[in-house]
């Protein structure tokens, strides 16, 4: 008898036109037919919205039976219906390849909403179906978030209530119906403001507790007070010494923190005595031996105790679980594994490459080697492997769309990967971030960032240039119209202000404008500020470590409150920097082997590597009491393949330094023959520091938009007759104040740093 294979069909009451989803969304190539009563009929099937195929008939039809009382699924399962499964059940997973990121983009959970509005009965799991994204990551957006009539008159009566207020966001919002609404849920807040209930749930005013753990909390903070400059980790810490019971989510909420930054302070993590017995014990007959670092201590561990697990490592030398399980030695895999990945590590050997290169062999030689196992073989972690460009893989169909895409709008000479994609997004509205990573061979989530590939809706877009209309740019840079903004809009958030001057979230959040914290805190570091004020003349980082001395359970978070400046900045200054005893004891015994000679930090830093070779940045920037990072971009410190290092040989042989000329202008000359050398590479070939060579005009690279603001700026005053750079600059600051010293160095052809340091960039 022939086998009667599954034919989807349409029903009249449920079809829609998928074609125009496909079509005006995707760039699709060809048509997708829904006709009651007919088959489907499609081209190849792709993932995503790129291959609905007959993904979308089961989207809208559901699945159909056939001869035998079965269902058929292609590469997919289902699984049946919970209690809780706000979707009814029947929720579809696809079988994904053994790496794929089980995160679904941006763009499809966007996406997942047109074919939504189309059909409004569509389910999550449906819609995930089409997009290719799971049930569980479209059920909390709120266009898949149903609520009953009588539910959704009474949300609409507390908004009514309670109403947005002109450029307030929607955390903003959140809070303030949660203040006039006290019984209000996260998942009800959620609702109203249009936003994912885990977002509002993690916001301090939806954090709550019952009244008899909040008295009871109240007697444990009443019995161990905050002290006057102590942290909130300190202040936790002494809570768990007086109280060896408290958990970590009641002292986060105590001390008004995360329960996450918390649980992992080392007075959190306990083991229990006959554990640390044992631990005792393996640390005794394998200790860490002189010059040591932590890693290769958990290995030396992992090689004499083959079953000691990462997480009784990382007790034993004093790090974090996560960074010790992702190192070679504590990934382990079974026998049968191990011999396959040992069959192809002696086909494909190393030659003697880096690990990147390595890997990058071993898939040409096996295109189906995943990069988890690629990781195991050369010896990395998975991270760092699947985001090479060799493990990035795209359908044959997939490859052909993009190198057309490509072929349309070529890379320009000299065009940085960055403004490439920038240029590939404006000629290609509907590429996503992912795929111009793919095509300029970047990495997604460097082009994820970029101005061009945010995207915010048309509600949203005009709320933000209602705001920019209300406080322009003016002239001035990215961070400080963004200052300006908030200055202008406090409840403006860190994500809107960047996307309005088209700066990176990170860059924005950081800055002391940002930065909030309670009227409590802010009263606990006002009291620090008068207790320890600022000299004249001080600096901010001075400051900060005077703040430090008096009060040395201060952290950098608050210390950068108190002196206006970036946490990461004042977190690596020595004084900040805390180690344990025994990591002390250990870096006092290294410098003891290798004393300072009366040499500069710089000098003492490369004799501590020569005579110390697993030395890190990080301890030698301790022993020096200097920054990590002078530290780690010295040559001793900086170690590249023997295949890069060919390829910078290469690159000096043919532009080699002129006599006379110096590092700067060599540097400068190499990126003019070599368009694509990076700074950092440019900076191993001429032996500088990479921060110098980034900094020069060649290595500089800015957007179309900002280079026409910059050009403007320089057109309405230009350099005159015999003017330096110098003299230049400060008439560009004075005609425009707002002039940061970056946009002043990139339009006189100078270094940020040369230029930042003259009187009229110094402010006060």
């Amino acid at each position: 008898m022939t086998e009667l294979t599954r034919v989807p069909v349409v029903p009249a009451e449920t079809a829609f036109n998928l074609t125009r989803t496909t079509d005006e969304y995707n760039n699709a190539d060809r048509t997708i037919h829904l006709v009651e009563g007919q088959p489907l009929e499609t081209g190849p099937q792709r993932g995503g919205l790129h291959g609905l195929g007959n993904l979308e008939a089961s989207a809208v039809a559901g699945p159909t039976e056939v001869p035998g009382g079965r269902e058929e699924h292609s590469a997919m399962s289902e699984v049946p219906a919970e209690p809780s499964d706000p979707t009814g059940g029947g929720r579809k997973r696809r079988t994904t390849e053994k790496d794929a990121d089980p995160r679904p983009s941006r763009r499809q959970t966007l996406y997942a909403q047109r074919p939504l509005a189309l059909a409004p009965d569509l389910s999550a799991a449906n819609a995930g179906i089409i997009v290719g994204a799971s049930t569980g990551d479209l059920v909390n957006r709120a266009a898949f978030r149903t609520v009953s009539a009588q539910d959704q008159a009474r949300l609409d009566e507390i908004a009514r209530q309670t109403p947005r207020q002109s450029r307030q966001s929607k955390g903003a919002w959140a809070d303030a119906l949660k203040a006039a609404h006290p019984n209000l849920s996260a998942a009800d807040a959620a609702v109203i403001v249009g936003v994912v209930k885990r977002v509002i749930a993690r916001r301090a005013a939806y954090r709550t507790v019952s009244a008899q753990d909040r008295a009871r909390l109240d007697e444990i903070k009443a019995a161990t007070p905050q002290l006057p400059g102590q942290s909130k980790g300190a202040w936790a810490d002494a809570l768990k010494a007086a109280h060896p019971d408290l958990s970590a989510a009641d002292a986060a909420i105590i001390v008004n923190a995360v329960k996450q930054d918390i649980a992992k302070r080392t007075a959190f993590q306990t083991v229990s005595a006959q554990d640390h017995a044992r631990l005792d014990e393996i640390a005794r007959q394998t200790p860490q031996l002189q010059g040591q670092s932590k890693g290769a201590w958990a290995d030396a561990l992992k090689a004499a105790h083959p079953d000691l697990s990462a997480a009784d490592a990382a007790a034993i030398v004093g790090a974090v679980k996560r960074v010790i399980a992702r190192r070679a030695a504590f990934q382990t895999v079974s026998a049968q594994d191990q011999a396959r990945l040992d069959e192809i590590a002696r086909q494909t050997p190393r030659q003697g490459g880096s690990k990147g290169a390595w890997a990058d062999a071993l898939k040409a030689a096996h295109p189906d080697l995943s990069a988890a196992d690629a990781a195991i073989i050369v010896g990395s972690v998975k991270h760092n492997i699947v985001k090479r460009a060799a493990f990035r893989t795209a359908s044959a169909q997939d490859q052909a769309r993009l190198d057309e895409i490509a072929r349309q709008t070529p890379r320009q000479s000299r065009q940085s990967k960055g403004a490439w994609a920038d240029a590939l997004k404006a000629a290609h509205p509907d590429l996503s971030a992912a795929d111009a990573a793919t095509i300029v061979g970047a990495l997604k989530d460097d082009i994820a960032v970029r101005a061009a590939f945010r995207t915010v809706s048309a509600q949203d877009q005009a709320r933000l240039d209602e705001i920019a209309a209300v406080t322009p740019r003016q002239g001035r840079s990215n961070a400080a119209w963004a200052d300006a903004l908030k200055a202008a809009h406090p409840d403006l958030s860190a994500a809107d202000a960047a996307t309005i001057v088209g700066a990176a979230k990170d860059e924005i959040a950081r800055r002391a404008a940002f930065r909030t914290v309670s009227a409590q805190d802010q009263a606990r570091l006002d009291e620090l500020a008068r207790q320890t004020p600022q000299l004249p003349g001080q600096s901010n980082a001075a400051w900060a470590d005077a703040l430090k001395a008096a009060h040395p359970d201060l952290s950098a978070a608050d210390a950068a409150v108190i002196v206006g400046a970036i946490k990461q900045d004042i977190a690596k200054r020595a004084a900040f920097r805390t180690v344990s005893a025994q990591d002390q004891a250990r870096l006092d015994e290294i410098a003891a082997a290798t004393p300072r000679q009366g040499g500069s930090n710089a000098a003492w830093a490369d004799a501590l590597k020569a005579a110390h070779p697993d030395l890190s940045a990080a301890d030698a920037a301790t022993i020096l009491g200097t920054f990590r990072d002078d530290i780690a971009r010295r040559a001793a410190f900086r170690t590249v393949s023997a295949q890069d290092q060919a390829r910078l040989d290469e690159i000096k042989a043919a532009t080699p330094q002129l006599p006379g000329q110096s590092k700067g202008a060599w540097a400068d000359a190499l990126k003019a023959a070599h368009p694509d050398l990076s700074a950092a590479d440019a900076a191993i070939v001429v032996g500088a520091v990479r921060r110098d060579i980034a900094v020069r005009t060649a290595f500089q690279t800015v957007s179309a938009q900002d280079q026409a603001r910059l050009d403007e700026i320089a057109r309405q005053t230009p350099q005159l007759p015999g003017q330096s750079k110098g003299a230049w600059a400060d008439a560009l600051k004075a005609a425009h104040p707002d002039l940061s010293a970056a946009d002043a160095a990139i339009i006189v052809g100078a270094s940020k740093k040369r230029i930042a340091r003259r009187a009229a960039f110094k402010v006060i």
